[in-house]
Parts: structure tokens; C-alpha cells; sequence
């Protein structure tokens, strides 16, 4: 056998035994109280810059492929969110929750940018991209712990429409901040409305395209049904391009499209019948159901895959005491910062209950795991010509604990409610 033919029969090993492991992890978690994210998380780390047994350099093919991989990570797993969120629900809490999450980034974001500043020595504009960066919980990597976590449904909703949200702050603030550095001009106004537009923008192309998406599959059923979970992801990735070609939030947009597709698409829509001229309700209720059977078992695959990937990529080059103490500190602070204002969403916690609701309170404050946004940030100074020094090492440090910590935390939590009063059934979770 060639080495070629060597190596390919081992990525198809690797892949396998990955999914098996996500798999086996998941099934445990009501055994061991570990989400699978941290363990992946250290098989990538073992692969990639502790054995190196794959070469994850800057000029490497699996350098090459991050944005490739991130956006069809970032499609899949937010379009399987969206189509998983109750609209009702999600009405109900958005006031709220956009409260809870826009107080706690910005909290989070300033305390941060603070320890920036005393430990690493930036500049104020260079603290605050970082702070923001790291600002919010990660979409990709929340979604998939609050499957194990058992949380009344509002507060389930409260937490991924949070963690989609927040993208927003991760991603534009840092790249306006970025702006300032490189040419030199302060707009608190041109930010403000960008931020704006920005979200205005996104929501906007997801609900267009939704709606243009159930029309297609109910004008056309009778051809799609076989085959409408493929073109549908095919529409999911598109929407996702177009987004990102149009310099608005591709996570939003595919976020809302899912929400749009599950919540009115399963009621059915007005189609016009051209032959005989009438309307006539067409009801794509299965087509939906199929869509979600088969997005679950494609989102599980790549968020697996995904957690081991950003594992590979992390650079233990570099790493200095204050390195790592900043992101020990800054994991702490995200926690405290998200427990101080937990009680914001008193009302979507288990009621009376008091035991209960403190448990769901620690439950929230545990949601700080930070994953893509801040990767994408990471790299992007250098991309733009910026040297900040520390700046990529720190970055991938704070992904590493804050995950840490929040895999921690939450086997804590599920421990104090073994030991005093169940907060649920014992079931499965896989």
C-alpha cells in the first residue's frame, strides 16, 4: 500500500472512532456528568500540538481548511438549533433574554479587556478586542451542553438564543475595534450603526429566504419529498454565503431560517395551484419532520468532529505564566459575572423551588464554554497587518479553560444534585 492509501484509511478510522466516542460520551454523560466537549477537545490537543501526530502549522492543509469547516459547522449546527426552538417560547422570553445576555457580555467584555491590560500590557483598544471576543458562550458548543442539561424548555431557549446572540458582540465589535487600529479614526455613531444594520440585516435575509424555502417545497412537493432534507441544506449553506458575502451575520441568518422553516413551514402555507388558478393549502408538516431526523444525525457528526478540530488547532507556542493566568482568571470572572446576574431569568427557572432554582442558577453561570467566534477573532490581527503580541496564544488559552471550567462546574452541579435532591428523572441523553 502507498502512503496515501495508508493515510486515508486512517482519517477514515479516525473520523469513525471519533463519532463512536462523541456517541459513548453523550450516552454516559447521566453516569459521569462530563460533557463530551472537553474530552474531544483533549483528543485534538493530543493529535495536534502535544504528539503532533498531524501537522497544524499556519501554512498546513488543516490550517487551510478552518474557514471551510467552521462554515459548515456553523450551518449545520445553527440551522439544527433554530429548527429545534419553540417560536412561542422564544417570543416569550427574547425581551429578557436579550437583557440578560447584552448586561452579561459587556460585564464580561470590560472585565476582561481589564485583565488584558494589567497582565498582558495592550493598549485599551487592543484589551477591548479581546474582551469582547470572549465575551459571550460559544453557539456551536452551548447548543450541544444543554442537550444533556435538564432545564425547563424557557430556559433551554433562553440559553441557545444567548449563545447565537452574542455572536453578534464577539464578532462585529472586535472587527470595528480592529478597524480603529488600522486606520486610526474613532466613530462611536459609525459603530453603533453598523452594530445595527448588521442585525437588522441578518434577521432579515433569514426570514426572506425561509419563506422562499417553504414556498419551494410546497409548490413543488411532489418532486422534493424524496429528497428535501438534501436541498435544504444546500439552501442552509447558501443562505450562509450569501450572508457572509453581504458582510452580515451568516450564524444569525441561518439561525432565524431555521426558526422560520420549523415554526411556520410544519403549519403549511397559501400555494397558488397555476393549472387551475385557485389557492390551495399545502402543508410540508413531514417534509419538516424528515428535515429535523436527518439534520440531528449530521449535527451530531460535525460538532463532534468540530471539537476535536479545535483542539488541533490550538498553539501551545509561546505560552508565558501570564498567558495562562489570564485565562484562568477570566474563566472565573465569566462564570461570577453570569451567576451575579442569573436572577434576571428567575422567572423561566423551576418554580417553587428554592434548592431547584439555585442549582439552575450554578447550571447558567456553567455555560461560559467559548469556541468559535473568539478562534475566528484570533487570527485576524495578523490578517490585517496588527501585531499584538501574546494575542492568538491568549486567545486559545481562554477557549481551553473556560471549557475546562465549565466541564468542571457542571459535573460539580450535577454531583450537589445527586447528592441532595434529583432535579430530574434519571434517563438517557443521548
Amino acid at each position: 500500500m502507498s502512503d496515501r492509501l495508508i493515510n486515508v484509511n486512517i482519517i477514515f478510522i479516525f473520523l469513525a472512532a471519533v463519532v463512536f466516542l462523541g456517541f459513548i460520551l453523550n450516552a454516559l454523560f447521566d453516569r459521569i456528568r462530563v460533557t463530551s466537549v472537553l474530552p474531544l477537545m483533549v483528543i485534538g490537543l493530543l493529535i495536534g500540538p502535544i504528539l503532533k501526530l498531524v501537522s497544524v502549522g499556519p501554512a498546513s492543509v488543516m490550517a487551510q481548511l478552518t474557514p471551510y469547516i467552521t462554515a459548515l459547522t456553523i450551518s449545520f449546527v445553527l440551522f439544527d438549533v433554530g429548527m429545534s426552538i419553540n417560536f412561542y417560547n422564544l417570543k416569550t422570553v427574547m425581551m429578557r433574554a436579550t437583557g440578560f445576555m447584552t448586561i452579561v457580555v459587556i460585564t464580561t467584555a470590560l472585565a476582561a479587556a481589564e485583565i488584558a491590560l494589567l497582565l498582558m500590557h495592550w493598549n485599551i483598544i487592543e484589551a477591548l478586542v479581546f474582551g469582547f471576543a470572549i465575551s459571550g458562550p460559544s453557539s456551536i458548543i452551548v447548543p450541544t451542553i444543554i442537550k444533556v442539561l435538564k432545564m425547563p424548555e424557557k430556559l433551554s431557549t433562553t440559553l441557545l438564543y444567548e449563545s447565537v446572540t452574542s455572536d453578534l458582540f464577539e464578532l462585529i465589535v472586535p472587527i470595528i475595534l480592529l478597524g480603529f487600529l488600522v486606520t486610526g479614526v474613532v466613530s462611536v455613531q459609525s459603530a453603533v450603526s453598523l452594530f445595527v444594520t448588521n442585525l437588522l440585516s441578518s434577521l432579515a435575509l433569514g426570514i426572506i429566504l425561509a419563506l422562499i424555502w417553504i414556498y419551494v417545497l410546497g409548490r413543488f412537493k411532489e418532486y422534493s419529498k424524496d429528497y428535501s432534507w438534501m436541498l435544504t441544506i444546500a439552501m442552509v449553506v447558501a443562505t450562509y454565503g450569501i450572508a457572509q458575502e453581504l458582510n452580515i451575520s451568516g450564524a444569525i441568518a441561518i439561525f432565524v431560517f431555521g426558526i422560520v422553516l420549523a415554526n411556520i413551514g410544519i403549519k403549511g402555507i397559501q400555494v397558488s395551484d397555476v393549472k387551475s388558478g385557485e389557492d390551495k393549502n399545502v402543508s410540508i408538516f413531514k417534509d419538516i419532520s424528515h428535515i429535523k431526523e436527518y439534520q440531528r444525525e449530521i449535527t451530531f457528526f460535525t460538532s463532534t468532529f468540530f471539537f476535536v478540530y479545535i483542539g488541533m488547532l490550538f498553539s501551545m507556542s509561546g505560552l508565558s505564566v501570564a498567558i495562562i493566568a489570564a485565562g484562568v482568571v477570566i474563566s472565573i470572572i465569566a462564570i461570577l459575572a453570569r451567576f451575579l446576574f442569573a436572577p434576571l431569568l428567575k422567572q423561566y427557572m423551576s418554580a417553587n423551588d428554592g434548592n431547584r432554582m439555585k442549582q439552575e442558577s450554578w447550571l447558567i453561570a456553567a455555560n461560559v464554554p467559548r469556541g468559535l467566534s473568539p478562534a475566528i477573532i484570533a487570527t485576524l490581527p495578523l490578517t490585517m497587518g496588527i501585531v499584538i503580541p501574546g494575542f492568538l496564544d491568549t486567545m486559545f488559552m481562554t477557549i481551553l479553560f473556560t471549557n475546562v471550567v465549565s466541564t468542571v462546574a457542571i459535573f460539580a452541579i450535577y454531583r450537589m444534585i445527586d447528592r441532595d435532591a434529583p432535579m430530574v428523572e434519571k434517563k438517557g441523553s443521548a
